[in-house]
């Protein structure tokens, strides 16, 4: 099982008399303390739902009385946190309970009142500094709201983590899969690893909402089909127009299977994460920009930069494509023309439907 940092549970272990044994967690330890989880329970130790259940379990902070770990528990049990996308509150606990450089486990046994003190501000920089990149900015991004939310409710009298700049910079916007790297992908990897990337670059849909796209998201146009879905990442409706390579895709989909991408034995993929894996892993195999530094070579998520010149070719509108991506219409301009130079072969009219579509956007 996963372990978690939240210091001050309670574990007991207990062997019963048909020889078994179980597992008991306890908000704290002492007289009175509430078990919260039992082995066999089928919730893992460490998942938002274990947090969930403890921050139920010590609605008046336990142990944690005093200390910002109080604070931590009723963030967690608030509505504020509660009505977060479900991908929020999963990447937020998991900075709150990682066991070396988590919020609880550098700030979580602190008094609450070390907040209320501007030195607070050199000793998060410090933590995020250490940890670094971006998933330096996501802890203390996440530290933030817990800190902001602890002042609006009148935890804290002051926020001294306002302001900070991210010290991570992507420089993946130039980095795009051509038309001839997605044949020889499709053409080499497993047919359930292409469809990956056929579906990523004709949708421009993040992994997230790959993983998750079934049948119930294909709806019939009077010329042809869209997807309509709900983006888990920014919680907003996406409608994509059903490109041909991708309706090719759908048309291939067995009868009676729902979900559009699958693994090798045709099930659903039970993360996001596999198919970046997956994607990564054939494109080694492949040998595709092999001569390119690790971090230069091409991954799902690049997918997006190629799907936006898809979503023009198929006669979306500029504002349509800037709503589908989440970008400026300034930036899928910007991405569109850098593919356009990169891939000639794709060029044939682009350029004069870039040039319209940007003039109607000036009207």
């Amino acid at each position: 099982m996963t372990k978690i940092d939240l210091k001050g549970i309670h574990r007991v272990r207990m062997k019963l008399r048909d020889g078994s044994r179980v597992e008991y967690h306890y908000a704290w330890r002492g007289k009175g303390a509430p078990c919260f989880w039992k082995s066999g329970s089928g919730i893992e130790v460490g998942s938002p739902a274990y947090i969930d259940a403890l921050a139920a379990a010590t609605p008046k902070g336990g142990s944690a009385k005093g200390l910002f770990r109080e604070i931590i528990i009723r963030f967690l049990d608030s509505a504020e946190f509660k009505r977060l996308a479900p991908r929020t509150q999963s990447d937020m606990a998991k900075s709150i309970r990682h066991s070396e450089q988590g919020i609880d486990h550098k700030f979580g046994g602190a008094p609450s009142q070390a907040f209320n003190d501007p030195r607070i501000r050199r000793q998060a920089l410090a933590w995020r500094d250490k940890i670094g990149g971006k998933v330096g900015d996501d802890r203390i991004r996440h530290l933030q709201r817990i800190v902001g939310w602890a002042v609006d409710r009148g935890h804290l009298l002051q926020n001294h983590l306002t302001g900070i700049a991210s010290i991570y910079q992507s420089k993946r916007s130039e980095i795009i899969w051509t038309q001839a790297e997605i044949d020889a992908f499709v053409a080499g990897a497993p047919a359930h690893v292409g469809d990956i990337l056929i579906a990523a670059t004709e949708t421009g849909l993040r992994p997230g909402d790959l993983h998750v796209l079934s049948r119930q998201h294909i709806h019939p146009t009077p010329g042809g089909r869209r997807i309509v879905i709900w983006t888990a990442k920014r919680r907003k409706l996406a409608s994509l127009p059903v490109t041909p390579r991708m309706a090719e895709l759908l048309d291939r989909m067995p009868e009676g299977r729902d979900r559009v991408l699958v693994n090798k034995g045709g099930e659903p993929y039970q993360h996001e994460n596999y198919l970046g894996d997956a994607v990564s892993t054939w494109r080694d195999k492949l040998k595709i920009r092999a001569a390119d530094p690790a971090d230069r070579r091409p991954r799902l998520y690049d997918a997006r930069g190629t799907a936006a010149t898809r979503l023009l070719q198929a006669g979306a509108e500029m504002k349509e494509i800037a709503t589908a991506m989440g970008w400026s219409i300034k930036q899928a301009s910007e991405v569109i023309e850098h593919y356009v130079a990169l891939s000639p072969e794709m060029a044939d009219g682009l350029a004069e439907k870039l040039a319209k579509a940007e003039a109607r956007t000036k009207l």
